[in-house]
């Protein structure tokens, strides 16, 4: 699953993570829908050994660099899957972004 098959897939409105940390973020629409983190560099990430995003609904979400780079699957863009919105739940894309974005 890469850029091209998402875009065949009726994705559209792709930014990078700077674009939104720079204020696209305002370009996401305001309704429910789903969207997908890409990882689009052909380079090893880098792991820190500590998350910026503190703890999580009282947990604490760090995990060993070992324990990245055993669950880290080489070859695929996608990071991440989510969806903003569903059945009782008034979450918007703009809102679900912005959330990720700031953990």
């Amino acid at each position: 699953m890469n850029r091209k098959y998402l875009q065949a897939q009726g994705f559209e409105g792709f930014k990078t993570m700077s674009e939104l940390m720079d204020g696209a973020r305002t370009q996401i629409p305001s309704q429910k829908g789903v969207y997908v983190v890409l990882r689009e560099s052909d380079l090893a990430p880098q792991f820190l050994t500590e998350g910026t995003g503190g703890f999580f609904k009282g947990k604490n979400p760090n995990v060993s660099i070992p324990e990245l780079k055993a669950n880290w699957v080489e070859g695929t863009p996608v990071v991440y899957i989510g969806k903003a919105g569903g059945a009782g739940c008034s979450a918007t894309l703009q809102k679900r972004l912005g959330q990720y974005l700031r953990f």
